[in-house]
This record gives structure tokens, C-alpha cells and sequence, in this order.
């Protein structure tokens, strides 16, 4: 018995394939234009021009990247490894970044800091508008509960127990507890990348593979190839987007300035004087002065640094590039550990997320357990998958959009960003910095290190013992700030014997002048502040 089937004409198969083109072209086309017309509005001032520019661009760019989602093939391996593995990868690699940045922090100690530290701007400002969130803030155990339920659930995320709502409710507590940090310092960029992917994943079949899901329903439906390599695209573009955002604010800022020599080296050594993370001795970028080493070199740091992140975005559309972007950028965030002393654990952890995962299960599977079943490499018949929802592809380029648009408009409002990191150019000249010296009982005098004292583990304390020389007289904050710091070490002990005088100092150095300077310059202006015989709360 003969069977028939039915099969596309080869004419017709032609025709549909010159179609997809002639589409991909125009969309192409208006990606082209639309980028032009929101760099170009990013360089232009407020006023009519930049808002009709930047929206006739905005509608331009969801359209071509719609259209341009909707053409291409995701269910292929050109563009990414989009198998399940590899998005179960991401999964696993985001969710142990997201409990990591969870649990480092002391999350309850925020319920001591004085009220006048919270920031009622912006977001912060809908936050306080919620009813009970101040008893929230106010309640270390209502924190505490706040911080574990959400490292719970993302490492129920993690292992793919239960994963789409596990996901979505430990991303939204994510958010929150990055958002209650940032009100009581200011707003800092790490960790802003896992509360995007956190928000992202639960929309995404990540718990396809590598999941107690699939195991405890081995019968599930594995979802379609499109969907998958789609989403494993969605993540990398994340990754690509807020890169080149970083390397455009330069470039606007800065312009050609920023590759002076001067402007990277004015600022490696303000960040060296007020070390966060690796503060020894012997500090890289202070040495690097010391030595007088001549500024093409600081330029040479500060070229590497912008070409790699204005390439980054070439991980979109490049295999080789998801391979050498990525170990580059890897070697860029470690630099800014030495050289800066600011750890970005989130962007170091997350260059891994393009580590093929099929091809780490193969050899495995070849070298170490050769009875475990190897990893499907992701095909292609030569035919295009099925086309992609609207949703999803209409739902990426907004998001796309809102950044590029938040990029053109310096918008800084939680959790979006322009990216604005170290974009302004600076000269070589006095630098100002701050420090926090304890004088013991015992007669010893301490430099407390800022890990110690401020509300959050990541960012610099900078901001916060500026306010100590802002204005004329007392800040009634920062002494009930102080009060509660030490009240905090003298009842842990922390540095062996009770504090009975704190100061924050306001150092300035000439580091062009006095190169040499054994301690770094003077001390210009003292804030005092005597511990109470028995400190008591702030509130």
C-alpha cells in the first residue's frame, strides 16, 4: 500500500524561503534605523526634538525586532545552544547567584539603622506607600523571615522543584530585598542583573531539564525547540543590553575624554583609597602611581574595558563571540577587583551562563561516566520551526526598548538603570576620602573597614560619610547611625574591647604632587562622635 504525503512544491518552498528574507531584510532595515534614532536622541538635550526622536525610534525598534524574532530560526544551534539543558543551565546558574547575594547579607540589622537613613525617592517612595512595609523595616524578625523564605525559594528554583512559581515568588522577594538595601544606601548597580534574569526565568520552560519537576513527571511534555533556544536568547540578550548600555554612557559622558590616561587613573585611585573588597597593604593601583607608570597605560586599562563591553552585544548574533566576550569580560571584572576593589559577583558568576552545556555533558559522559546518557546536540533539519507567539517576541523587545529608552533619558528608577557607572571624564588632581576610626577602651585606635558598618555588603560607604561634612552642625541621622554601630560592636565584641569614641576622618591627598606619600595625605576635617555608656537604640 502506497502512502501519500503531503510535501511543500519546491517552487512554493522557494517562494516562502524569499519571503522570510525579503522580511528579514526590512526588519534589518528598521533595526538599523531605529538604533541611529535612539543613539541619536541620547546625545540630544530635553526638549521636543529628543521626546519625538526617541519615541519614533522606540515604535521603530519593537517592530523591527518583532518582526525580526518572529523570522529567525531559535530552534537551530547558529545563533545559541538552545537545548533544555542549556536554559536549565542558566536556571541553576541564577538561582545560586541569587541565594549567594541572599544570604550574605544581614538583612534583620536594617531593622536598628535610623529612620531618617530610608530614601523616599522613587520607588522607595511606592514602598512606603504599601501598607505594613514600615513595620516590615521596623521588624528584624519580619526581615529575617523576609531573607530566608527568598533563599529558600530560589534554591527550590535552583533544583527545579516546583519551578515556575518557585521562580516568580523568589524573584519578586529578591526585588524587594534588593530594593530595601538600596534604600538605606543608594543605588547601587550589583546584583540589579539577577533581579532582570530572576523576573525573566519563571516565564520560560527552564524546568525542562535538570529539574525535580521533570523527574517526579518524567511523562511531561518537553516544550517546543523554538521556545526553548527563544528563551535561552532572551537571557543572553539581557546580558548584551545592559553591557552596551554601560560602554554608550562612557561614550556619551566621557566622549573622547575617557580614554585619557588621567580620567581612568583619577579614578582607580579614589576607589583604592576606599577599598571594599581586598583591603591589604599592598593595593595594585596605588602601586601602579608609586611606580609612576606613564598614563598610556591607565588608557590602555580604560580602551580594554569599553571595547569589551560595546562588543558584548556581539554575543547576539556570534557563537565565537559567546566564547571569547564572555572570558574577556570575565578578565575585565577581575581587573576592577584589583585594580578597584569593587566585586561584581553577579556579572563574574553570570559569564558562565554561555559555557555550552551539552558539549560539559558529553565529555563527561565520554571521560567520567560513560553510562549516563549523552547530552542531544541541538540540529537543524534545514526547515524553519514553527513561528513564536507575539507575546513572548512582543514582550523581549519592550524590554529591550524600556532599557535603551531608560538609556536615553538618564532614567534611574528601581529597577531600571541607564547604566551610568564612571561615565563622567575626571582630571588628576586632590582626592578626597573618607574613613571611620574607632578609639577602644583599651587605647587602640582601629580604620573600621566598610564591610563592617554599612547596611549592605556590595556598595561603597562613600555616600553615607559624606554626610557628615554636607552641611554645617550635627546630622541628627548619622549620630543615631553611629549610635547604633556601636552599640551593635560593643555588644558582639567585635573588635575585642568596647568602642568609646568613633570619628569619621575626611582625608585629602595629592597624589600628583606627593606621589610617594607614605600615608596618603592628611586628615582635612573630623566628624566626632563619643559612645554613650550604654548606647541605646535608635528608634
Amino acid at each position: 500500500m502506497k502512502v501519500r504525503t503531503n510535501r511543500l512544491d519546491k517552487p512554493n518552498r522557494t517562494t516562502s524561503e524569499r519571503q522570510r528574507r525579503s522580511l528579514l531584510i526590512a526588519a534589518a532595515l528598521a533595526l538599523g534605523g531605529s538604533l541611529l534614532l535612539l543613539l541619536g536622541a541620547g546625545w540630544l538635550q530635553h526638549g521636543v526634538s529628543k521626546m519625538a526622536i526617541s519615541g519614533l525610534g522606540a515604535l521603530l525598534l519593537i517592530g523591527a525586532l518583532t518582526g525580526i524574532f518572529r523570522t529567525l530560526d531559535f530552534s537551530t544551534p547558529r545563533l545559541a545552544n538552545g537545548t533544555p539543558r542549556q536554559l536549565a543551565w542558566i536556571r541553576i546558574l541564577v538561582c545560586l547567584t541569587g541565594v549567594i547575594y541572599t544570604v550574605i547579607e544581614d538583612l534583620p540589622a536594617i531593622a536598628s539603622l535610623p529612620v531618617g537613613m530610608q530614601s523616599n525617592y522613587q520607588f522607595c517612595r511606592l514602598l512606603n506607600m504599601l501598607p505594613g512595609y514600615s513595620a516590615l523595616l521596623a521588624n528584624p524578625n519580619l526581615l529575617g523571615i523576609l531573607q530566608w523564605t527568598t533563599a529558600a525559594l530560589l534554591f527550590l528554583g535552583l533544583i527545579g522543584f516546583q519551578t515556575r512559581a518557585t521562580l516568580f515568588l523568589g524573584g519578586v522577594g529578591f526585588l524587594l530585598i534588593q530594593a530595601i538595601l538600596r534604600q538605606y544606601t543608594y543605588y547601587f548597580h550589583s546584583g540589579l542583573v539577577l533581579v532582570y534574569l530572576t523576573l525573566l526565568l519563571p516565564w520560560t520552560p527552564c524546568a525542562a531539564a535538570w529539574s525535580f519537576d521533570r523527574w517526579l513527571n518524567s511523562q511531561m511534555r518537553q516544550p517546543r525547540a523554538q521556545s526553548v533556544g527563544f528563551s535561552v536568547y532572551a537571557c543572553f540578550t539581557v546580558m548584551a543590553v545592559i553591557y552596551l548600555l554601560c560602554g554608550l554612557s562612557k561614550m556619551r559622558d566621557s566622549g573622547l575624554d575617557w580614554f585619557r590616561g588621567d580620567n581612568i587613573e583619577q579614578k582607580l585611585v579614589r576607589d583604592a583609597l576606599e577599598p571594599i573588597f581586598l583591603d591589604y597593604k599592598w593595593k595594585a593601583t596605588l602601586w601602579l602611581v608609586q611606580h609612576h607608570v606613564p598614563d598610556f597605560v591607565f588608557s590602555v586599562i580604560g580602551t580594554a574595558g569599553l571595547i569589551a563591553e560595546l562588543g558584548y552585544f556581539t554575543v547576539l548574533f556570534s557563537r565565537t563571540a559567546q566564547i571569547v566576550l564572555p572570558a574577556i569580560m570575565f578578565g575585565v571584572h577581575l581587573g576592577i577587583l584589583l585594580f578597584q576593589h569593587i566585586l561584581f559577583l553577579d556579572l563574574l558568576i553570570l559569564q558562565f551562563i554561555f559555557l555550552d552545556a551539552d558539549r560539559c555533558v558529553n565529555f563527561w559522559h565520554r571521560h567520567f561516566s560513560k553510562n549516563s546518557e549523552a547530552a542531544r546536540p541541538q540540529v537543524s533539519n534545514g526547515k524553519p520551526g514553527p513561528a513564536l507567539s507575539y507575546v513572548p517576541l512582543t514582550a523581549t523587545a519592550l524590554m529591550i526598548v524600556a532599557s535603551l529608552l531608560g538609556w536615553v533619558w538618564h532614567v534611574e528608577f528601581y529597577p531600571f538603570s541607564s547604566w551610568h557607572m564612571y561615565a563622567n571624564p575626571e582630571r588628576k588632581g586632590p582626592i578626597f576620602y573618607y574613613k571611620l576610626v574607632a578609639t577602644l577602651e583599651n587605647g587602640s585606635s582601629i580604620v573600621v573597614s566598610s564591610r563592617d558598618y554599612s547596611p549592605a555588603v556590595m556598595p561603597t560607604s562613600r555616600f553615607m560619610l559624606l554626610r557628615a561634612f554636607r552641611g554645617r552642625g550635627r546630622s541628627k541621622t548619622l549620630d543615631e547611625f553611629l549610635a547604633s554601630y556601636v552599640q551593635r560592636s560593643n555588644r558582639n565584641l567585635a573588635f575585642g574591647s568596647t568602642i568609646s569614641h568613633i570619628e569619621v576622618q575626611r582625608w585629602r591627598w595629592n597624589y600628583v604632587v606627593d606621589p610617594n606619600d607614605p600615608r596618603f595625605g592628611w586628615v582635612t576635617d573630623i566628624y566626632p562622635f563619643d559612645a554613650p555608656a550604654e548606647a541605646s537604640p535608635p528608634r
